[in-house]
């Protein structure tokens, strides 16, 4: 019984932390393309903006990729990357000792970083998210991505004492 709690947790954990991460990318993206059209000299109201975040939550459902004849939208690539990255801490946690919080965030860094550098070597250097054609817009994506590690190992705990122990405090 105390294994299934635990996946339990973990799974549920996982998926609010990814959900998360990736709503908060999405929103990265759009917010940053319409700054760039504000410096442009575009007008934009903020109609368009609350039209464009909601856009672009329903295109992260879109296929951006054909891979083995499977399409894999953005939602997808961002919650593999993240298992992965979240995966390989747990493993690494159980050989050293590292603070869950740092490592759950560095794996959340780095695990968004690999899908820029994956995508990049994938497609002969060229950037598919906008936003992280930039350093600055490179170091927000991925600091979202550690945001989101963090997240993870907070649900994870809260989760597990809730689901173990009975209580919520």
């Amino acid at each position: 019984m105390y294994l299934i709690k635990l996946f339990f947790a973990l799974v549920v954990a996982f998926l609010f932390s990814a959900t998360i991460t990736s709503i908060f990318i999405l929103f990265q993206n759009t917010i940053w393309n319409i700054f760039w059209l504000k410096t442009q000299g575009f007008d934009i109201a903020f109609f368009v903006l609350i039209d464009s975040l909601l856009h672009d939550l329903r295109g992260g459902l879109s296929p951006i990729l054909i891979q083995w004849g499977v399409p894999i939208n953005m939602y997808a690539v961002i919650f593999i990357a993240l298992f992965f990255g979240y995966f390989l801490t747990a493993i690494i946690r159980l050989i050293i000792p590292i603070n869950s919080i740092f490592s759950y965030g560095f794996a959340g860094f780095l695990s968004v970083y690999g899908i820029i550098f994956f995508t990049k070597m994938a497609f002969d250097e060229i950037v598919l998210i906008s936003s992280t054609r930039e350093p600055l817009g490179l170091l927000i994506f991925c600091l979202i991505g550690s945001i989101g590690g963090i997240f993870f190992n907070q649900f994870k705990e809260n989760f597990l004492r809730i689901l173990i122990n009975g209580k919520n405090t």
